[in-house]
């Protein structure tokens, strides 16, 4: 919420992907020691940690650790920063759309896949957007209508299949997913957790919660 609440009011504008990464990790970074409450517990924010999944190396955007004596547990944090134009330009549209809808269900796949690794129990994700091409627009060909992000969809699960250039263009979800994005000022933002996360199996602090509320 804080650092959500800072894009939207401007104080942080970021133009990309990395910067995002960047800006989140600094803020988790700061507020980590405000939620140890023990000499032997630490929190440790680690940035592009690669993992193997199905045989093939994934680079996740955040991991957090939190270490309480010999006993640790990871939360993995993946990232979407969807500008309406590209960097260092406020008038050439970035487009793309259709690509960006397919690598945000992408995230969400490896973040279930995550949780099955040793460690994990904790797996969210966080998109920001000021194109509400992402939010607001009916996506009525067969290709957008497949892996859609607009707000109204619901109950997102199983197989999501459609040739798409460059990419696999096959998903397969194990949880079921909604759409709740929140807008504040020119910005639009989506917080998720991965389905399959056992929410009463995590200690009380396992993470640093990134959800979105509306502004008052």
């Amino acid at each position: 919420n804080l650092y959500t609440n800072k894009v939207a009011s401007g104080l942080l504008n970021p133009r990309n992907e990395k910067m995002m990464q960047l800006q989140l990790a600094q803020i988790l970074q700061l507020l980590a020691p405000l939620y140890e409450s023990r000499s032997d517990e630490s929190y440790k924010v680690i940035l592009e940690h690669p993992v193997r999944t199905d045989d093939l190396i994934a680079i996740i955007d955040i991991v957090v650790e939190h270490t309480i004596g010999n006993a640790s547990s990871l939360a993995a944090i993946e990232l979407k920063c969807f500008r309406l134009y590209s960097n260092n330009s406020d008038t050439k549209k970035r487009g793309a759309q259709n690509l960006g809808m397919y690598d945000y269900w992408a995230d969400i796949e490896n973040l279930e896949k995550y949780l099955k690794l040793p460690g994990f129990n904790a797996a969210h994700h966080l998109t920001i957007t000021d194109d509400p091409y992402y939010v607001n627009t009916l996506h009525t060909g067969k290709q957008v209508k497949t892996y859609s992000t607009n707000r109204c969809r619901t109950s997102v699960t199983g197989l999501l299949e459609c040739p798409i250039a460059n990419r696999e263009g096959r998903i397969f979800l194990s949880g079921s997913y909604q759409l709740p994005w929140v807008t504040k000022g020119n910005f639009h933002f989506i917080a998720q957790a991965a389905a399959t996360i056992q929410a009463d199996a995590l200690p009380s602090r396992s993470s640093i919660n990134i959800e979105t509320k509306d502004s008052p």
